[in-house]
């Protein structure tokens, strides 16, 4: 199974903690996420924290279920009824100051498999865009911008 395809990232100037602050700052995300109209968390950003996110498709439930500061998160939703969606979105220090900030989706549930085939790649190829968004948000945090 070809998991890694349906992971895209970006290197960015700005430091992994800035990126963090952005990137959990979820009532922000509607700033940098051209994807998002409204995101809102029940809780702190922690895993098990319930909330709801508001796109041009409608508000759907979301959760999150894994939760390790500064590093990574996964956010799981229910986009078709049957599939279970997982966003997981890293952040990784690279070698010459940059920061490596990805994010990948991985399809489950009954029909996880045959919608994760055919969705996966396409909502993958919508991560460069937020990502990019993203990175130059936690550049302006930081006067990199």
């Amino acid at each position: 199974m070809g998991l890694a395809s349906n992971e895209r990232s970006v290197e960015t100037a700005a430091s992994p903690q800035a990126v963090w602050k952005v990137w959990t700052d979820t009532s922000r995300w509607q700033e940098w996420n051209p994807d998002v109209q409204s995101m809102a968390l029940n809780g702190p950003f922690a895993a098990g924290t319930t909330g709801s996110m508001k796109t041009k498709q409608g508000t759907r439930a979301v959760q999150l279920t894994e939760v390790v500061p500064g590093k990574s998160f996964r956010l799981e939703t229910t986009v078709i009824p049957l599939t279970r969606f997982a966003f997981d979105c890293r952040i990784a220090a690279g070698p010459t100051g940059t920061t490596t900030i990805s994010q990948a989706i991985r399809v489950g549930g009954p029909l996880g498999g045959l919608v994760g085939g055919m969705m996966g790649r396409q909502i993958a190829d919508t991560f460069p865009a937020l990502l990019k968004g993203l990175a130059g948000k936690a550049e302006a945090t930081e006067g990199r911008g």
